[in-house]
């Protein structure tokens, strides 16, 4: 049992503190604690709280409380966060959710199953106010109080027909200025901004961050509304957008489990695929350097500089990657602006190649006062021609995986630098060739 004055504490809070932080509050529970101070809140409130809970505590909620509150729960919550709490679940707990639901709830819950991942269809919450054309002010008012509960946002509401047809939008602010005699379809707008249930939720993303909306109804082939995406269901999409990314970067398969509830065996499956590619395609460099011993033995102060090239490549590729993919992502680029790209990294680079040049020669003449100096002058040419390479490779290569329809992100981070890697072992190979021939 929870411990009474704990328990009365939570009850205090209730009116004092935002959902968010009394969800954090009370999550980590224990499970029976967690289950009885639910039911003391009620379920309206519970629901709440329960949105804001973490995956994994949710399903221990759902497989500890009693059928009649999982309805209960259930009902107060939005959609869209269910399907996604079932899509996240195990057949037994996906089937006792559905088996304590209202039919209504079930069937929206069914449809949104069937809906492709990542798919506006799949975003979406079923949960909206919707009015009639002939509906008066007054009318309007009352549906939207009835609704107010369940509703995910009152800020707009849709107007449609008998068939469901998306005919208009009027907004919470126009419905409150108007007289009460006067009808919808008289203050609605009919040119109305709509995602299709197929588009993917990058492109619904970008619609409403275009017009800057809060809420974008989503509709079938046939113009039928079906559900809304909100603001809220966008900053989602971005933070999975920026975890994948940022895995991809990193040479991870993407997952969006939370850190903490991920298994050794999860942690370790995310990261092994990645590792094992990455330490065969390491053997390009391996074999590079291989095949030039004969140049290291004569001339064994190269070995000194070769990771600092390799970094150099790897950091001024990942730079020029880091900058494009914000590019695609932000300003669309596409393989069009694949000139004007290559024009701004010749003229960066050279910029960036021409400093390191002269630091790098000054810092070997000062410091490592044993290197001659037309070693130095080797090395700094090679930093300043690998920096030039490395950054026209990592600008055009996102670029290039957006053409075939590859996750730019995967063309940066251990990937890149691999690449890069191998170039600049060849380039500083192949000048040191040169200067022993007694070219330089």
């Amino acid at each position: 049992m929870a411990n009474d004055t704990q328990l009365a504490n939570v009850l205090e809070e209730v009116t004092t503190q935002s959902d968010v932080l009394l969800a954090e509050h009370i999550e980590n529970l224990p499970i029976d604690e967690l289950c009885e101070t639910l039911a003391e809140l009620g379920a309206q409130k519970a629901s709440e709280l329960f949105a804001y809970f973490p995956a994994s505590v949710k399903k221990e909620v759902l497989l500890n409380v009693p059928r009649s509150f999982i309805y209960q729960l259930v009902e107060y919550s939005f959609t869209d966060d269910i399907k996604e709490l079932i899509e996240d679940s195990d057949e037994a707990l996906k089937q006792r959710i559905l088996d304590n639901v209202s039919p209504l709830k079930k069937r929206q819950l069914t449809l949104q199953l069937q809906f492709k991942m990542y798919s506006a269809g799949s975003l979406m919450s079923m949960d909206f106010v919707e009015l009639s054309p002939d509906d008066t002010v007054v009318v309007a008012m009352n549906k939207i109080k009835s609704q107010e509960k369940i509703a995910e946002t009152i800020s707009y509401c849709y107007v449609t027909n008998e068939q469901h047809t998306l005919l208009g939008i009027v907004s919470m602010r126009d419905i409150l200025l108007a007289p009460n005699d006067v009808t919808i379809k008289d203050i609605m707008t009919v040119n109305v901004i709509s995602v299709l249930m197929d588009d993917d939720q990058e492109d619904v993303a970008n619609v409403l961050s275009k017009y800057d909306f809060v809420a974008l109804p989503v509709v079938n082939a046939y113009h039928q509304m079906l559900g809304i995406v909100t603001i809220d269901d966008v900053l989602d999409i971005i933070s999975e957008e920026i975890t994948e990314d940022i895995q991809k970067m990193g040479g991870m398969t993407p997952t969006v489990t939370r850190y903490l509830d991920m298994s050794i065996v999860q942690i370790a499956k995310s990261r092994l695929f990645w590792l094992l590619i990455l330490m065969v395609s390491a053997t390009i460099s391996g074999t590079i350097i291989n095949q030039n011993a004969a140049i290291t033995l004569k001339l064994p102060s190269l070995l000194v500089f070769m990771p600092m090239l390799m970094d150099t490549a790897g950091n001024a590729g990942s730079q020029s990657s880091a900058m494009v993919i914000r590019g695609i992502i932000v300003d669309q680029l596409t393989f069009r602006q694949a000139w004007p790209i290559v024009k701004k990294e010749m003229l960066a680079s050279a910029v960036l190649g021409g400093v390191l040049f002269l630091v790098n020669t000054l810092r070997i003449v000062l410091f490592m006062p044993e290197i001659a100096f037309s070693v130095a002058i080797l090395v700094s040419t090679t930093v300043l021609l690998i920096v030039f390479i490395a950054n026209l490779i990592g600008g055009l290569l996102p670029v290039l995986a957006t053409t075939i329809r590859v996750d730019p992100a995967t063309m940066s981070g251990p990937v890149l630098t691999t690449v890069c890697d191998a170039i600049s072992l060849t380039i500083y190979f192949a000048l040191a060739t040169i200067y022993l021939g007694g070219v330089i």
